[in-house]
């Protein structure tokens, strides 16, 4: 039987598209040339030499028994001197109790997600506004904070208990005092934040036909939530545990007057001891890069076996809050206290500290503006502050154009090999940011780079763009991968090149999503201090190297004013960020 003139006349059309499409190519997949080829092979190793190379040579170097900088002699020493000390496995077993904090930031900032995504409630803009606050925040000024109030002899706080029966007081100069900063500053914001778009498309009514059958909340989470969000819930917790390794100076600033060591603190000592013991310091780098780049790979493992699960499907689905409920009243209010505890109260203290004669003491001295006044005169804060600018505004505008340019050749499949590159773009996500700058700066000392690139602001871009690849990449390759490509194809069959399409098409469709990246890259940039402080020297320190040199110092007075400035800046740039993605409908949470 033959079959119906319609379903014959789109059986011929098929035919027709498909004998086109194998006569002219398909624009974005036909086979590429060898020029493609040499293309991409010298990409691929633009890229891997400015993110792999110093990988390779940390881990190489720590087997050179002669030293930095001198012919390579094979040997096991750094190592066996390195498991011999028992100052560095004391600091790797801190390191691992202190990285407790990851599985704890996954449960709460799920279920804070969770709950925003599910909850209507007037405060939930300004909880929205202040997570992203904490995610941009420099850490010093909310440990300075702390200090003032937890200080064991004179924190305001333990002055206060100090008149309740029982003994109680607290002390910030503690391993507990570390975990309750990382826990409000470092983990949950960021946990939050990244799991929160998977939550808010998840369709609510795959909840309410499982409670509708008779499951009770619990059975709930575990048969429906959980599997269509475990995926995104193990990326957040590898993504997060790598992160908080990069976050060094809340240990160092705490650890110090408690003798709490972690790996990253262990490497700083390291490098500064005279005679620098750079061997030794690798060695311990490249035991830590081996286990993350096993955790990583356990984890591709986990993703992969696991699956993805669709939560939006064509037949639309329902997203719609809740209205909120005195359960979610209650809950609602335990996160505000949560948050105002743990991230404007310290600010509001670190405020006030500026202003008084004697930072931190309100029981004596006189209020002052001499430290505004001192710290703005300042010529090392004036020069850390010009440094900054033009690091952070060069990587961010630098980073932009180099992370477009990757996503959109991934996106394209321009060229062969962009599992390789994706691959490669990934990498530093599995290396600390102390790592990180720690293997530029030891190449930079151990070959000829060191007369020309050492003392410049050259060394703190470069690792700031391939510290923040891997986001910048992948938001910009989500974004580029969500236009059609039939807009492209339109604009090469009307005699578009390329170049046209990217400047014409593309860009202009993915210009809130390139704002973002800018947004992100800038503030990344702007507070970070674990990658640079190895580059850093006194001509080329940013505004957050000079802020960890006066809190370690014990100059709180200007660190109070500096940190404040850069919370002020923080916070402008969290509220100008969110507004615009909520305009374009990018926020997260």
């Amino acid at each position: 039987m033959s079959a119906p003139a319609p379903a014959r006349e789109i059986d011929d059309q098929l035919t027709n598209d498909a004998e086109l499409e194998l006569r002219h190519g398909a624009p974005f997949v036909q086979r590429p040339s060898w020029t493609a080829k040499l293309v991409a092979l010298c990409a691929i190793g633009a890229i891997g030499l400015v993110v792999v190379a110093p990988i390779v040579f940390m881990l190489t170097q720590s087997f050179n028994r002669a030293g930095l900088g001198k012919p390579f002699v094979f040997g096991l020493d750094a190592w066996q001197t390195m498991l011999d000390s028992e100052r560095t496995l004391k600091s790797l077993g801190y390191t691992l109790l202190l990285s407790l904090r990851v599985p704890i930031a996954v449960v709460l900032g799920a279920g804070i997600a969770w709950f925003l995504a599910r909850t209507e409630n007037r405060l939930k803009r300004w909880v929205e506004y202040s997570l992203w606050l904490a995610f941009f925040m420099p850490t010093l000024p909310i440990v300075l904070g702390w200090i003032v109030l937890a200080d064991p002899r004179t924190g305001l706080v333990n002055n206060t208990l100090s008149y309740l029966p029982g003994g109680i007081s607290l002390n910030i100069f503690s391993l507990q005092g570390i975990f309750w900063i990382h826990i409000m500053l470092t983990t949950v914001p960021v946990m939050t934040i990244f799991l929160s778009p998977s939550l808010r498309q998840m369709d609510v009514t795959l909840e309410e036909s499982a409670q509708m059958s008779g499951a009770g909340s619990i059975q709930t989470l575990r048969h429906i939530s959980l599997p269509l969000v475990k995926v995104a819930l193990l990326a957040a917790g590898v993504i997060g545990f790598i992160r908080s390794l990069e976050v060094f100076e809340v240990e160092r600033v705490l650890g110090t007057p408690a003798g709490v060591d972690v790996y990253a603190t262990r490497i700083y000592d390291q490098i500064a001891a005279d005679p620098p013991l750079f061997p030794e310091a690798m060695a311990l780098g490249s035991l830590l890069l081996f286990t993350l780049l096993l955790l990583a790979g356990i984890s591709q493992f986990l993703t992969r076996r696991w699956g993805d699960f669709a939560t939006v499907g064509g037949r639309g689905v329902r997203m719609k809050s809740a209205r909120s409920k005195l359960r979610d009243r209650v809950l609602m209010g335990a996160i505000v206290v949560f948050i105002g505890v743990g991230l404007y109260l310290p600010l509001a203290i670190v405020l006030l500290g500026s202003i008084r004669w004697r930072f931190g003491f309100f029981d004596i001295g006189y209020w002052t503006t001499e430290h505004w006044g001192e710290t703005l005169a300042d010529p090392a804060f004036l020069e850390s502050l010009k440094n900054s600018a033009v690091v952070a505004f060069g990587a961010a505008t630098i980073g932009l154009v180099c992370y477009a340019a990757i996503a959109w050749v991934i996106v394209s499949k321009r060229i062969p090999f962009t599992g390789a590159l994706t691959l490669i773009c990934w990498l530093p996500w599995a290396v600390p940011g102390i790592l990180l700058g720690f293997a530029w700066s030891s190449i930079i000392l151990g070959t000829g780079l060191s007369g020309v690139v050492y003392g410049t602001l050259i060394p703190l871009l470069g690792v700031l763009i391939v510290k923040e690849l891997p986001l910048g990449v992948q938001m910009l390759r989500t974004a580029m991968a969500q236009v059609s490509s039939e807009l492209e194809e339109s604009a090469v069959m009307a005699g578009a090149n390329p170049q046209v399409v990217l400047r014409r098409i593309l860009l202009p469709l993915v210009v809130p999503m390139l704002a973002t990246v800018f947004v992100f890259t800038f503030m990344m940039a702007l507070r970070d201090i674990s990658a640079t402080v190895m580059l850093a020297t006194p001509g080329t320190r940013t505004l957050s190297v000079l802020l960890f040199e006066y809190t370690v110092a014990g100059s709180y007075e200007t660190a109070a004013v500096i940190g404040l400035l850069m919370a002020g800046l923080a916070s402008l740039v969290a509220l100008v960020a969110l507004r615009t993605m909520r305009k374009h409908g990018l926020s997260g949470i």
